[in-house]
């Protein structure tokens, strides 16, 4: 009894106060440590990012430094024997393409595509496009063929070969430079911006390449203006089916490195993170589809599946790119009509305002409103209001035969 009033005089003393017995607060426990989780998930993706960057530089580099010094041969498993020398004619993160030749027949030319690969990752990244050319065939002139794969371990560093035809017609991107359109001190007569009717029957034969991808099960997720071919052969024929000189060749759709199964189930929160980060990595961020990017599509029963509405989107990029020079949501146009070239964010993209120019001025009296329209209906960042292609390719039909479609800007006369 002493002994315990002798404790707590001692307490008392020290001014030591027994708190009462109180429940674990374990909220803003967890709030702090899911707070440090994510924050830990955010720094992890950065540096997976930053190391696939990294590792991309250096593959180019390698890619460089171990281009062939003279010429070379290279024999297929399905007998086509091409030679090839120095000569770059395109070149990627990962890979160059180099001008070829049949052994055989000198007068029939390749372009021969050449990736290095420094681990598994990569190769099974070219073993999945070149299943994509397989599954879609060498019959469809809106999508690039595949004549030959071969991988070759003979050295320090495995490396694929890819065997194309050559297209000669250039890009997309090439033609739509060649006219000059984001040029600011020249006058609208000076430009040669594509008329109405060679405007629609290009996009017309993007659509149908991306049309036979999706059919096959297939997104393509990186439609631009650099991946769409040209080719004068199939093209001049088509041009006669239309009745009138177009003037450039067929397009045909390329690069198939990004394509992904077309509907991706938005199942749990891992499955939205690996979609922006493969969009990221994949993907022209200028061309990308809102719900690739990180905070563009949530998870749960009520979410759309991804599908191909994000070819869609990229489709209206390219078909505004063909009017104005680039993407819309690089660009912004002035009050007296002249461009301003702008960043491409995120936000910009997931705003989806589409900038087009003062009706007064003399680039506002390039296209038509159906034109115009057709371009916003397309851009819509509400994918489940957001046309599906075979409306898109419907309604592209459909203006090409009626007698409505205008003229538009001077033609580029290409022989």
């Amino acid at each position: 009894m002493v002994k315990d009033e002798l404790v707590s005089n001692d307490l008392a003393s020290k001014k030591v106060f027994l708190r009462p017995n109180r429940p674990n607060r374990p909220n803003r426990l967890n709030r702090k440590g899911r707070n440090r989780h994510c924050g830990l998930i955010m720094i992890l993706r950065l540096l997976y990012l930053l190391c696939s960057a990294l590792r991309n530089f250096m593959t180019f580099v390698l890619s460089i430094f171990n281009s062939p010094r003279k010429v070379s041969k290279i024999k297929f498993d399905n007998g086509i024997a091409v030679s090839i020398t120095t000569k770059i004619i395109g070149e990627g993160g990962f890979s160059l393409v180099f001008y070829a030749q049949d052994t055989k027949r000198s007068s029939k030319k390749y372009a021969l595509k050449r990736i290095l690969c420094p681990d598994k990752e990569v190769i099974n990244a070219c073993k999945s496009e070149a299943k994509v050319h397989h599954v879609l065939g060498n019959n469809n002139v809106n999508t690039l063929p595949l004549l030959g794969l071969k991988f070759d371990s003979s050295g320090p560093q495995t490396k694929c070969y890819m065997l194309f035809p050559l297209i000669t017609g250039g890009s997309l991107r090439d033609e739509v430079s060649k006219r000059k359109l984001l040029i600011n001190d020249i006058n609208e007569s000076d430009r040669c911006p594509l008329t109405e009717i060679q405007l629609l029957w290009l996009f017309k034969g993007i659509l149908r390449g991306v049309m036979i991808m999706h059919d096959a099960g297939f997104a393509h997720r990186d439609i631009k203006l650099e991946n769409v071919l040209l080719d004068k052969e199939v093209g001049m024929e088509r041009d006669e089916e239309m009745g009138a000189r177009i003037g450039f060749g067929n397009p045909v759709l390329m690069d198939f490195g990004s394509a992904s199964p077309i509907v991706t189930k938005l199942s749990n929160r891992r499955t939205v993170l690996n979609l922006s980060d493969e969009a990221a990595r994949n993907s022209t961020v200028s061309y990308r589809a809102p719900e690739l990017f990180e905070g563009g599509c949530r998870h749960g029963p009520d979410e759309p599946d991804i599908d191909g509405k994000v070819d869609v989107w990229s489709c209206g990029c390219v078909l505004y790119g063909m009017m104005y020079g680039t993407s819309p949501f690089e660009m912004e146009f002035l009050h007296n009509g002249m461009i301003r070239i702008v960043e491409c964010t995120y936000l910009r993209v997931l705003g989806g305002k589409i900038p087009f120019p003062p009706k007064e001025s003399e680039v506002g009296q390039r296209y038509s409103e159906d034109i115009l329209e057709l371009a916003s209906w397309i851009l819509n960042v509400d994918r489940k209001n957001r046309p599906d292609l075979y409306k898109v390719l419907k309604r592209v039909e459909d203006m090409l035969d009626s007698n409505s479609i205008g003229i538009g800007g001077g033609a580029l006369e290409l022989i």
